[in-house]
């Protein structure tokens, strides 16, 4: 499936690429379309349509704002770009500027910790794409009352609910596991107070039919909390390609309003980025 991907955060992370893909050799702008779709073709084991596409109108925007900054030169003759030495300069600079600090994920867990301290333990929340367990048992120790859940379609999360309802018995009823897909989770609508997801949703084949299945879920003021990789530079320095499987800030707001959420809230917490939004 090819959809090809562009705005504000695309575009940061092309700023730094392209003077990275320049400073191998020359290409024309066809080609670094090309190279960053072969490179990020790995993607396609999480989803079908994890590939990036870059649409031509935004390399455009890219490379006339870098040659403007005479970080790039144009060969026209032959159509191909070139990287100069100030662009070099500036490649470096932006591999400093953007490197990420330690335990950024158990910061941005922690985020949402702070956000729902002020309500009541006896509040019920779901946890998709749950894995082992992380973000479930956390918010289990704080008191509340926790349901993960985790298709285990991918290689590596096969066992992983498996071992989240090992990891749970000690902990009494508080936290439950089971194996579910969110899309055709039956339970009734306005069930939950909260769902939270760490690290799941750009993973998932159609995350619109998932958005959706989480707006029923949810109770009427109810908020819904995603934890996944910042798509840009920083992401991008962090977990390479695989962070554009995640949504850019444009493309949340974009899904979150066609879905009726409302009170839109993110946070940049170095390469993570923590959604906040509530059910109208």
């Amino acid at each position: 499936m090819r959809r090809t991907r562009s705005g504000p955060s695309i575009r940061e992370f092309l700023h730094y690429y392209v003077l990275v893909l320049l400073a191998e050799h020359s290409r024309t702008r066809r080609e670094l379309i090309e190279e960053i779709r072969q490179r990020s073709i790995g993607n396609r084991s999480y989803r079908s349509s994890g590939v990036l596409w870059v649409a031509s109108a935004e390399m455009d925007n890219v490379l006339s704002n870098l040659l403007d900054r005479g970080f790039v030169e144009l060969d026209s003759r032959r159509g191909k770009w070139a990287i100069t030495w100030h662009g070099r300069r500036a490649r470096r600079r932006m591999e400093r500027e953007n490197q990420s600090e330690a335990d950024t994920k158990e910061r941005a867990a922690d985020k949402i910790l702070s956000l729902v301290e002020d309500t009541p333990c006896s509040s019920y929340i779901l946890d998709v794409g749950t894995g082992q367990g992380y973000l479930a048992f956390k918010l289990a120790h704080e008191g509340f009352r926790v349901l993960g859940i985790d298709s285990c379609s991918l290689q590596y999360s096969k066992d992983s609910i498996e071992k989240a309802q090992e990891q749970a018995r000690p902990e009494g009823g508080n936290v439950e596991f089971r194996q579910a897909d969110i899309r055709h989770f039956d339970q009734p609508d306005d069930t939950f107070d909260y769902i939270v997801s760490s690290q799941a949703m750009h993973c998932m084949e159609n995350q619109r039919e998932s958005l959706k299945a989480i707006y029923r879920l949810l109770k009427a003021g109810g908020r819904f909390f995603c934890i996944d990789y910042l798509v840009g530079s920083k992401g991008f320095l962090a977990h390479g390609f695989h962070c554009l499987l995640a949504s850019s800030r444009e493309e949340w707001t974009e899904m979150l309003v066609e879905y009726g959420f409302s009170n839109i809230r993110m946070y940049e917490l170095d390469d993570y980025l923590l959604v906040e939004a509530e059910k109208q």
